[in-house]
């Protein structure tokens, strides 16, 4: 598969990434490797091979435990933070386009 700069261009924007010439051109060359090796990959007969899959629960899964901070780091971050409504702190969505 061929991509074009303009390709490269349009990943390295849904990646919110900003690519210099040098970068951009690097990149797609890259990217032209990790296809290839795909398209190498996709080449192989796998017939025979049972498929690999994950127990339905792990148990090397990190847990999602809260943290805490002191008074002063929240202060900080507070104070600090672009987008703010008291003490909610307002990101970009994940699917937003980024306004420039």
């Amino acid at each position: 598969m061929n991509l074009t700069k303009e390709d490269v261009l349009h990943l390295a924007e849904l990646a919110r990434l900003e690519l210099t010439a040098d970068e951009l051109e690097e990149t797609e060359k890259d990217l032209h490797k990790i296809l290839g090796y795909v398209e190498r990959l996709q080449k192989i007969d796998a017939g025979g091979v049972e498929a690999a899959s994950m127990p339905p629960k792990s148990e090397g899964w990190r847990k999602d435990v809260a943290l805490g901070c002191d008074e002063y780091t929240r202060e900080l971050i507070l104070t600090n933070f672009p987008d703010k409504k008291t003490d909610l702190l307002k990101t970009p969505g994940v699917f937003e386009t980024p306004k420039k």
